[in-house]
């Protein structure tokens, strides 16, 4: 087995990226991905523990989770912007923050604006939605360390409210379940629209303005209506939760963890929970495993930061098929269309 803390440069990272762009198994470059995204451990640990600082003055019971990027999103995004080196990517570590409103949420992003450890092109996707709906705000730590290593290494973080997060799991599920891409922007017609038509009204119920004023309320919602219907969106989304296996290690499922892989098999409705306390240890086994399946679809697997396994379900419902959230406002729009449209619906 290679070393995974083996020193790699970025002309060499760069290499690898361009190796991926044309084989994703080019097992060479697999492994100095692998361990350039080691690199990212420290500085993830770092964001995290800023990013807890800050949301803890504006408010607790958030919901946080960090992670290391998947192999296939990596790559994915190389392939998407061509001229993009993969040393210079922001994302290969990830920091999350979910809070219960839309006021702390702000409170927080006006905090971390203050930031010096924050890079200035960050990203408010809620006043300005991506084109496929997604609202949130993303941010970019710079990690200031004075070994070289890890000085200069970049984290995202995101920081959305339970509702946007609610929407951005489901998006994830149906990609899980569907085999749809929405999350590229490569999903089909209907999800695509239903999805869309369902952020401007998840925004309403959080009293956040509507982007798209195309459409008059009674014809956006007789269309959602319509594709809640042909899509058997609620019945979907509602079955994969109960249908998937939990396995587990037993010993660890009240106890902490430094590290968890999560190996989500669609095909077999199963998802895998190992814990680990070794990052050398977790990030070998997340490099092999993501070898092993790099070219099943039907396979989802992510290596996660510092959390137990209660708070797993809660920082990453996608991969337990957990959309009882989204599904709580979907009943609440359909119930607001009902009374607009008085269409039975049942």
């Amino acid at each position: 087995m290679f070393d995974i803390n083996s020193k790699v440069s970025k002309s060499q990272v760069d290499k690898a990226g361009q190796a991926l762009r044309n084989n994703i198994n080019n097992n060479e470059a697999l492994d100095t991905l692998a361990i350039w995204r080691n690199k990212h451990v420290y500085p993830l640990d770092l964001a995290f523990k800023m990013l807890k600082r800050y949301t803890d003055k504006v408010g607790n019971h958030a919901i946080f989770g960090q992670r290391l990027k998947r192999v296939n999103s990596i790559v994915s995004k190389l392939e998407r912007m061509p001229k993009a080196n993969l040393s210079r990517m922001q994302d290969i570590g990830g920091c999350r923050v979910i809070l219960s409103d839309y006021d702390k949420l702000r409170k927080l992003y006006i905090c971390l604006k203050k930031s010096k450890s924050i890079e200035e092109n960050h990203k408010d996707y809620i006043t300005y939605p991506k084109s496929d709906g997604y609202r949130g705000i993303h941010l970019i730590y710079k990690c200031n360390s004075k070994n070289l290593e890890f000085n200069g290494l970049k984290i995202e973080l995101q920081i959305r409210t339970k509702l946007q997060h609610a929407w951005a799991t489901a998006v994830e599920i149906i990609d899980s379940f569907e085999n749809e891409q929405l999350k590229l922007g490569k999903g089909s017609k209907d999800w695509t629209r239903f999805f869309y038509l369902l952020a401007d009204e998840f925004a309403k119920l959080e009293n956040l303005p509507v982007h798209d004023n195309n459409l008059t309320n009674i014809t956006r919602s007789k269309e959602i209506i319509a594709l809640w219907k042909s899509l058997d969106a609620y019945v979907k989304l509602g079955k994969y939760a109960t249908a998937i296996k939990i396995i587990s290690d037993k010993k660890y499922k009240n106890s902490k963890a430094n590290f968890f892989i999560l190996e989500l098999n669609t095909k077999e409705h199963i998802i895998k929970v190992t814990p680990y306390n070794n990052a050398d240890e977790a990030n070998n086994k997340y490099i092999y495993l993501e070898k092993q399946h790099i070219n099943e679809n039907f396979m989802n697997i992510v290596m996660v930061n510092k959390s137990s396994i209660k708070k797993l379900h809660q920082s990453y419902p996608n991969y337990f098929a957990d959309s009882s959230l989204f599904l709580e406002a979907l009943q609440k729009v359909l119930l607001n269309i009902q009374k607009l449209i008085k269409l039975d619906y049942s």
